[in-house]
Parts: C-alpha cells; sequence; structure tokens
C-alpha cells in the first residue's frame, strides 16, 4: 500500500499528538482528561492515516472532502482549548468571543456542506480560496480588536499614571517632602 503526502503527514501528525498526550498523562496528573482528549485526536488521525476508507465512507474521497475534515479538526481544536482556557481563567469570556464564534462557524462550514459551498456560490470562488478568506477576515478581526483593546489599556494607564502622580504630589505636600 502506498501512502500519499497528506496520509504520512497525518499519521506523523497522530504520532506525535499521541507521544505529546502520554508524556502529558504521566508527568502531570491534573490534565488527565485533556491529555486522554489529545490521545483520541492522535489516534483518529493516525486511524485515518492508514485506513482511507473511513475518509470515503464520509462522501465521495476529495480534496474538497479532507480539507472539510481538516478544517472540522482544527476549529473543535480551537472550541476545545478556547473553552478550556476559558474554565482555567487564563482567558475572559469577552476575548475569547472572536476565538468561539470563528471557530463555531468553521465546524459549522466544515460539518454541513451546504454551509460550505455557499460562499463559493456566490463569489465563484473555490472551497479553499473561501477558507483562506475566512481565515483572513479571523486574522483582521482579531488585530483590529487586539489594537482596540491595546488602545483601552493605554489610555487606562495614562489615566493611572496621572493619577499616582497626583497622589505622590499629595503625599510629599502632607509629609512636607520635596
Amino acid at each position: 500500500m502506498t501512502m500519499t503526502a497528506a496520509q504520512w503527514l497525518s499519521a506523523v501528525a497522530g504520532v506525535v499528538t499521541c507521544v505529546t498526550a502520554v508524556l502529558v498523562f504521566v508527568r502531570q496528573r491534573t490534565r488527565r482528561f485533556k491529555a486522554l482528549f489529545w490521545l483520541a485526536i492522535g489516534l483518529a488521525m493516525v486511524f485515518a492515516a492508514f485506513r482511507p476508507q473511513v475518509i470515503e465512507y464520509l462522501g465521495e474521497d476529495s480534496v474538497e472532502l479532507r480539507l472539510r475534515l481538516i478544517v472540522a479538526l482544527l476549529s473543535f481544536i480551537v472550541l476545545t482549548v478556547t473553552l478550556e482556557a476559558i474554565r482555567v481563567g487564563r482567558m475572559l469570556e469577552r476575548y475569547a468571543f472572536l476565538w468561539l464564534v470563528t471557530g463555531l462557524l468553521l465546524l459549522l462550514g466544515a460539518m454541513f456542506e451546504g454551509l460550505a459551498t455557499i460562499i463559493p456560490r456566490l463569489t465563484g470562488i473555490s472551497f479553499f480560496a473561501t477558507v483562506l478568506l475566512i481565515l483572513f477576515g479571523f486574522v483582521l478581526l482579531l488585530l483590529f480588536y487586539v489594537s482596540v483593546s491595546l488602545s483601552m489599556l493605554q489610555r487606562r494607564l495614562a489615566q493611572i499614571a496621572r493619577e499616582l502622580a497626583l497622589v505622590e504630589e499629595r503625599l510629599r505636600r502632607v509629609t512636607g517632602t520635596e
């Protein structure tokens, strides 16, 4: 049996994911659920690499089908990682909103072929170009959101610096030191 480049990539990525998940499972007792989740994803990638019939069960084997499966897997990973970051308090909900919406849209577009083909039919561009367009839009929205957040933080920092200067001035007047 000869394997395609995509199958080799899936197999290697799956093995790396499995090894990493097992190491995390052994070393970090608090992250065992996440490690098992990633182990399942890695095993699915290895299985799909060596058993392409599994992919053909979902539809006619094509580049679009494989791309939809990869987009679905990546968007599922993004959603899971984002929700876990919110759960453990590493990310605030307001910052995670864009990640969740984009991941959900990509997942729905990958799962339901009708949704995934609306934009290509309306614009006449390929499915792959549509995915790139959506990802490019996400990156632009993310950059805009980060820029707005940084601007707000800069204003807040300047306000705190002014208030601190006023407090220091009052303290010097009260203590009589200059």
